[in-house]
């Protein structure tokens, strides 16, 4: 009989994380039966991944977290009694549940036996580490017998996280519980490290790609203007404003190049105002949110990727920086900040440039050299397929998650 592993999301599906969409088909395609748990249940139908959830069957499978606790104060507490009635063979766990929740409420009784039912699951796969409770605490009391396995995706090793979790021991339940702590890079791997993880417990497995859904073109029409493109929320982490500036110096210097923007965020504002005061209105586009395919598009369509990802003021930089495997896949160079888990989804001048942060001026020259020599270019979008099919594709990783769950 085939594994159960059980997922454990915040609010599923969410237009932007697509990979965990792709995480759980990775597990359908290994054979594995799969439940989803999610707090927050999203619009299925209005999301751009609604095919694969219908070609994988992906909706049958969330469960909706919720313990049922009546409104009212007596019928809670009654209920409650029943279920503590209804659990009195597990009456150690829950006494160790409780003490380690540090709290004394009758909603434990409730989330106590709402996960009794997963009891039996053998392998716990959790999302983002912050959506770790109370995994981590029923596991160490003994209720949960499948082993623990959490994905670290980046936001969730910056602390204070979300302006208000504080490195306190946050993790430290969490860590003692788990098999493994996955890292999509080793740069996120140096920060486990750093709330001192155990070495042996990481593993680094980057997000994959469905490679099927990045074509790469054999044949790209040659045309006298240079599209650069960059995908991405519109935020200061995102840095757009620097591949804005890289732009106004290839304009300076005579090149004729255009600059797509895709992403919707709280600097779309600043980035427009930006461009007009640079005065170059004409040259840089803002496509706004897209979805998938139109993404796809966009990258079949231009000659050069710029990821432009740097720390904020948080202190916060780019995990992995995904887009840039799927620029790649579909054979584009790209010309990047050497900032957070990026050096570490490409071929430093294999397949990419790499310029020190906010260095605007080694951005536009990278891409100058890129639009001097044709054959270079071309050069580096086969060799950055090669990595990524190689390195992030479905086939690359799937043993290592096989061998992950046991």
């Amino acid at each position: 009989m085939s594994k159960t592993i059980v997922f454990k999301i915040w609010k599923f599906p969410e237009l932007s994380e697509t990979f965990v969409v792709n995480q759980i088909v990775i597990a359908k395609k290994l054979g594995y039966r799969v439940k989803v748990l999610v707090e927050e249940v999203q619009d299925i139908q209005g999301n751009a991944n609604t095919a694969i959830f219908d070609r994988y069957e992906i909706e049958k499978d969330i469960i909706k977290e919720d313990y049922k606790i009546p409104k009212k104060k007596f019928s809670r507490w009654v209920k409650g009694g029943m279920l503590f009635l209804r659990n009195i063979d597990k009456w150690k766990q829950f006494r160790k549940f409780s003490k380690l929740a540090l709290k004394r409420d009758t909603t434990l009784i409730y989330q106590f036996d709402f996960y009794r039912r997963f009891k039996n699951a053998d392998v716990f796969h959790i999302q983002f580490g912050t959506n770790k409770h109370p995994f981590d605490l029923l596991k160490i009391c003994g209720l949960l017998e499948g082993e623990l396995v959490v994905s670290f995706h980046g936001h969730d090793l910056f602390f204070p996280i979300n302006n208000r979790i504080h490195n306190d021991g946050y993790y430290n339940h969490l860590i003692n519980a788990s098999k493994y702590l996955i890292a999509n890079t080793v740069f996120l791997k140096e920060k486990l490290l750093q709330i001192n993880a155990p070495h042996e417990k990481i593993k680094v497995i980057p997000v994959t790609i469905d490679i099927n859904e990045f074509p790469f073109p054999e044949k790209k029409k040659s045309a006298k203007t240079i599209k650069l493109v960059t995908v991405g929320r519109l935020d200061k982490l995102k840095g757009q404003r620097y591949g804005i500036e890289a732009v106004k110096i290839l304009l300076a210097k005579g090149y004729d190049v255009r600059y797509i923007l895709a992403g919707a965020g709280n600097e779309m504002s600043a980035l427009r105002e930006q461009v007009k005061k640079l005065e170059i209105e004409e040259v840089v586009s803002f496509k706004g949110a897209i979805n998938p395919a139109e993404v796809v598009g966009l990258l079949q369509d231009a000659d050069i990727f710029l990821m432009t990802s740097v720390k904020n003021a948080k202190g916060e930089e780019e995990s992995q920086g995904l887009v840039v495997a799927e620029a790649q896949a579909c054979g584009l160079p790209v010309v990047a900040f050497r900032s957070g888990g990026v050096p570490y989804t490409m071929l430093e001048n294999k397949s990419g440039i790499l310029c020190e942060p906010r260095n605007a001026e080694c951005m536009a020259a990278s891409i100058e050299k890129l639009i001097l020599d044709k054959t270079y270019r071309k050069e580096m979008g086969a060799r950055g397929r090669k990595f990524i099919l190689e390195n992030f594709s479905e086939k690359s990783v799937k043993e290592k998650w096989k061998f992950i769950y046991g």
